[in-house]
């Protein structure tokens, strides 16, 4: 089983031809309403490829919880875990996406959610994988303590956050921190993939990575760092790639793949998705990625 812990939204998809240079009116192609949020997304991705997942986030108690709860129940992906914050409003974005399939994203979280100060009972048993995000720091830090206590695997997205205490404090404590190149600048303030990783590396000995777009990923192990670039596709959609790169990573380093392995995996697995629309309907299954996987190309740098 793998509990995936953080953020889920109800994404508001409008489809653009372009993006104007100045504030203009546009007219869309089309409008999609989808599950989104990099947890949420990322539990989908487990469950597509082969493992149990539960999500754990908070909800408002308004109809796009519904919703949201109805997708979960559709894919089999446990949520008795899930918080619901009364009185509260759900989490949404509007993604604007244009037809090379880049996108902007504007996402809103009301306070009341985000202070709501309950954590759900987790149960932290052998042979259990974690994976969360900085949407809930509180409940990050709560779950990286008890994984390191209990030497259970823990990926961490570390993207769009502000450098503090507590994030640090989960970056030490968990087993797989992987950083967005604006992450990895956060907490380095080193403008270099490369220098960063050794930057992390000298504070503590361990394994760190960096997505990096059409670069790839980069990441550090036992002093050597690698690089897995995808191979040139044709992109339809990046959203919630990034999320779909972790949760496979997740899903992959449970099913006890290397960690060489489980990189070129989960690059296999988000370069597909990138290449149909859907969200979490165009999740690629497990057998295609086996296939793709061969045209990822690995470097020891």
């Amino acid at each position: 089983m793998i509990y995936s812990v953080g953020s889920i939204f109800l994404d508001h998809i409008i489809k653009i031809k372009s993006f104007p240079k100045t504030p203009v009116k546009v007219f869309a192609q089309g409008i999609e309403k989808r599950l989104g949020g990099s947890a949420a997304v990322a539990s989908f991705t487990i469950k597509k490829l082969g493992t149990d997942a539960s999500f754990i986030g908070r909800l408002g108690d308004d109809d796009i919880s519904k919703y949201l709860i109805a997708e979960l129940s559709k894919f089999n992906i446990k949520h008795n875990n899930l918080i619901t914050v009364k009185g509260a409003q759900s989490s949404q974005s509007y993604v604007y996406e244009d037809k090379q399939g880049e996108r902007f994203l504007a996402a809103f979280s009301e306070k009341k959610l985000l202070n709501n100060k309950k954590i759900p009972k987790i149960s932290f048993k052998k042979n259990t994988t974690f994976i969360s995000d900085l949407r809930w720091i509180k409940a990050t830090l709560y779950v990286a303590k008890h994984c390191n206590k209990n030497n259970l695997k823990h990926v961490v997205d570390l993207d769009n956050y502000e450098l503090n205490s507590r994030v640090k404090k989960i970056i030490d404590l968990s087993s797989y921190p992987i950083f967005s190149e604006p992450g990895a600048f956060e907490f380095t303030k080193t403008k270099s993939i490369i220098g960063s990783l050794k930057k992390m590396y000298s504070i503590k000995n361990k394994f760190y990575a960096i997505t990096a777009g059409k670069k790839g990923v980069y990441w550090i192990e036992n002093g050597f760092i690698f690089n897995c670039k995808p191979p040139k596709i044709k992109v339809v959609e990046t959203n919630c790639a990034g999320d779909v790169f972790h949760g496979a990573f997740a899903a992959f380093i449970h099913q006890k793949h290397s960690i060489i392995d489980s990189m070129k995996l989960a690059t296999a697995t988000a370069s597909l998705k990138c290449t149909k629309n859907g969200g979490i309907y165009s999740i690629p299954s497990y057998s295609s990625v086996r296939k793709f996987v061969k045209k990822i190309q690995l470097r020891k740098l």
